[in-house]
């Protein structure tokens, strides 16, 4: 036991251990605000956002550390651009960056110690020990993931084309620009999205609000609370024709 705990917190192991924390507490904060733990919301969502950042952070350098030279890899042509990122070209494009981060935390973790263990050597050695385990953690990923592309992309093209102008009710303790979830009802088990909301603002666990668009670059979509729309734009939004300037005018005020 102790040659482990030793293991995982020293180089090159110990960068990985902190990212699958992060992890870690990532969805134990999730968890905490989608079973509706009382006392202490702005704690939680505080530290979701956090850690929900620093995954997203964590899973950026790990890619890039991983993929170096992925746009030489993805290229149409010599001297060419890349033809989409290393995870659209792993087929990992659609799914969630929490879930991919999470993947690639887990299995760079379990890889970094397994290679430390079979090669040892000195600080060069474990320096590739580490950036090999990385891109073997992408492949592991994509393939473990791969399968679940399909629910994904059928859950993008929803978000681009069906929950503009829906309601969601908030499941988080707050909401901002940064950070905040929400339930949304699909006709099943329901869906939870991350939100935010570029303004300052009153929602709280349980407040219904309007998704006016989505942010593909931060996986998320912007709401805006229920009450902060006039009668004429509520009742607008049930006229298709009408609903889209009235979600542009709402986005123009952001």
């Amino acid at each position: 036991m102790d040659q482990f705990l030793r293991t995982i917190v020293a180089f090159p192991v110990m960068p990985m251990t902190v990212l699958l924390g992060v992890v870690l507490c990532y969805w134990l904060f999730v968890i905490l605000g989608a079973v509706g733990f009382e006392g202490g919301h702005d704690g939680i969502t505080a530290g979701a956002k956090a850690a929900g950042e620093g995954l997203t952070g964590g899973m950026k350098a790990a890619g890039e550390a991983a993929t170096g030279s992925a746009k030489a890899v993805g290229a149409k042509d010599a001297g060419g651009e890349a033809d989409g990122s290393i995870l659209d070209m792993l087929g990992l494009g659609s799914i969630p960056i929490t879930i991919t981060g999470s993947a690639v935390a887990f299995f760079g973790w379990l890889l970094t110690i397994f290679g430390t263990n079979l090669l040892g050597g000195g600080a060069l050695i474990q320096s590739g020990v580490l950036l090999g385990s990385l891109v073997l953690a992408l492949l592991c990923s994509a393939v473990v993931l791969r399968p679940l592309r399909r629910v994904f992309d059928g859950h993008s093209a929803i978000s681009r084309k069906e929950l503009r102008g829906k309601i969601c009710v908030i499941s988080s303790g707050s909401v901002d620009k940064a950070f905040g979830t929400a339930t949304m009802e699909d006709g099943g088990a329901g869906l939870m999205i991350h939100v935010t909301c570029a303004r300052a603002n009153p929602l709280k666990k349980g407040d219904r609000a309007l998704i006016i668009d989505f942010d593909p670059a931060k996986d998320s979509y912007e709401i805006e609370p229920i009450d902060w729309l006039e009668p004429r734009e509520i009742e607008a939004l049930k006229d298709p024709a009408m609903a889209a300037g009235v979600l542009d005018a709402r986005l123009r005020q952001r």
